[in-house]
């Protein structure tokens, strides 16, 4: 039995997301200029490491306010400090990396010992949870312990223990798996987190289109793409808002990490759009797209473990989903020269794979 009552998402809640999103989206920016025709190998590292550590960050807080918040003083001067410490970090990214180094791994660590600090605070409570509650700040504590380390060493060796501390704080939750009791986690409010989350990240998609919609040269172009934007927002919301069922008893390890990569390929897509218009090699920029909408799609759909069993897509609609995909990326590569016919391209399988989606949500509806 669940004993986790609904709870809707605080407001203070949904203003620390947009600190976040502002964090990833400061961190977009190292991939959306190319160089020599592509986007640097070591630019796209950064930001897709930099971007999983600021949602992994978020997530830590994210998942105690879910298992144990009541919104008090300690909580919200906590909430505050780590909204403070992912501006910080975020903006260390405008810099050399030697030079950001070190504010980056201290605005890390002040965000991990926070939530440990609470998650210690929660155990002494000696309530429902205690155990979880040991089991999270003792995994945020060997975090820290690494971070600590990694400012007293060599600076390449420091970044290589950030790399693995990076790792071990997505993976140790995981390995936890079995001694975690799941009526602790809200799904329904987890789920609505991270809804809320990507919604910001698919309005910062469209401010980044709006450079486009110039009213002295009218062009399609903008348009095409703002609609592609809507079926993908809208592919995302029938699946996630209105065909999971939200009461279920479970951790939701799935939903949060198809959702970190889900995020990454949305900032991949959205750099993608700022680099037409640049000196960029056309066949990688196509790639570039096919990169960021595979990823959307197989981390969205992954989550259809979360739909009842009787409503989930069929192995025919993931085939036709599938084949939609691969015929219009292999169309995107041929006639990679003609932009207008890439845009219709993107708008035509974008349009097809909600259209699919939505008639078995009609069907379920029924």
């Amino acid at each position: 039995m669940n004993l986790i009552k609904e709870r809707k998402v605080e407001n203070i809640e949904l203003f620390y997301d947009l600190i976040f999103v502002y964090a990833i989206s400061k961190v977009s920016g190292l991939v959306h200029h190319s160089h020599h025709g592509i986007v640097e190998p070591w630019a796209f590292i950064n930001f897709v490491l930099a971007s999983l550590v600021i949602l992994q960050e978020w997530l830590y807080l994210t998942n105690y306010l879910n298992r144990f918040g009541t919104f008090n003083f300690r909580e919200i001067i906590t909430m505050c400090i780590n909204m403070t410490a992912a501006v910080y970090l975020s903006n260390s990214f405008l810099t050399d990396w030697i030079q950001a180094y070190y504010p980056f791994t201290v605005s890390m660590l002040i965000m991990s010992l926070s939530v440990a600090f609470l998650y210690h605070c929660q155990a002494r409570k000696k309530e429902f949870g205690e155990k979880e509650s040991v089991n999270a700040r003792n995994i945020l504590l060997i975090v820290g312990s690494l971070l600590i380390i990694s400012l007293f060493v060599n600076f390449y060796i420091g970044s290589v223990i950030l790399i693995i501390t990076n790792l071990l704080g997505i993976f140790l939750p995981i390995i936890y798996k079995t001694k975690f009791n799941n009526n602790i986690t809200n799904f329904g409010h987890l789920k609505e987190r991270f809804e809320l989350l990507t919604i910001l990240f698919f309005g910062e998609m469209i401010v980044g289109i709006t450079k486009y919609f110039d009213i002295k040269h009218f062009t399609i172009y903008p348009f095409i793409a703002l609609i592609a934007i809507f079926s993908l927002f809208g592919t995302y919301t029938l699946l996630i808002n209105k065909m999971i069922n939200h009461k279920q008893t479970t951790r939701g390890l799935t939903l949060m990490y198809s959702h970190f990569f889900l995020l990454i390929s949305l900032g991949i897509i959205t750099s993608a759009w700022n680099l037409v218009g640049q000196e960029t090699n056309k066949t990688f920029l196509i790639l570039f797209y096919i990169l960021g909408y595979i990823g959307f799609y197989l981390t969205l759909f992954v989550n259809g473990i979360y739909v009842e069993k009787k409503n989930r897509l069929n192995k025919k609609e993931y085939l036709k989903i599938s084949a939609t995909l691969m015929i219009s990326f292999a169309l995107m590569l041929i006639f990679r020269e003609n932009f207008v016919i890439i845009e219709l391209l993107m708008l035509f399988f974008s349009l097809s794979i909600l259209w699919i989606v939505y008639k078995k949500y009609t069907e379920i509806r029924i």
